[in-house]
């Protein structure tokens, strides 16, 4: 009777060394592997499906100021999105700062449903013109996102040609041009110039 079944066949079949290459531990780093709970292999940097797949999505991914002016108070919106199909709790904190601040309820949770966003707005108050840098933490069941926050204040810009053209000179006889330096910024600026021979 013919069975529905393949037949069993009699010789094993072997793997090529370069497939063996790509899965095989060292038996230190197995045993290691094998008694390390899932916080600790993320934070070890071993291989781990959490890491992978983040369950929210924030934008921007870094918020930067730029153009403000002292005393001003200066506001952006970052969204939270939760890409998952449930709803899942995040956690939203910043440190205390006389410049930033988080316009809802600090280091509480917050339920963001499948699908949607939750906007978080943070206000900036500069006391002079000079950079600023703070950051912002969500953290969920799964993940620590951070979000870094810096204002970029008053700069020197110098703008004056990429190259100069002296065209046709005769020899033995010096050339002189004048080249405008012009500062586009907000802020004096020290230059010095010098050439290569």
């Amino acid at each position: 009777m013919a069975s529905a079944f393949p037949e069993k066949s009699s010789t094993p079949r072997l793997l090529s060394r370069e497939r063996l290459k790509s899965f095989s531990l060292l038996p230190s780093r197995f045993l290691k592997e094998k008694f390390l709970n899932v916080k600790k292999k993320v934070s070890n940097g071993l291989p781990s499906v959490l890491q992978k797949q983040s369950l929210f999505q924030v934008s921007p991914p870094e918020l930067v100021f730029e153009n403000f002016a002292t005393q001003e108070v200066s506001e952006m919106v970052l969204s939270l999105v939760n890409k998952d199909k449930f709803p899942r709790p995040v956690k939203v904190s910043m440190e205390r700062s006389p410049h930033f601040e988080l316009m809802c309820p600090n280091d509480v949770f917050h339920i963001v449903p499948p699908g949607t966003s939750s906007p978080l707005r943070i206000r900036f108050t500069p006391d002079e013109m000079k950079n600023y840098c703070h950051e912002l933490v969500c953290l969920t069941a799964r993940e620590r996102i951070v979000v870094p926050i810096r204002a970029i204040g008053a700069r020197a810009i110098l703008h004056f040609p990429d190259q100069l053209d002296f065209s046709e000179c005769p020899v033995k006889y010096s050339t002189q041009k004048t080249l405008l330096v012009h500062n586009i910024g907000n802020l004096a600026a020290d230059y010095q110039l010098s050439t290569q021979r």
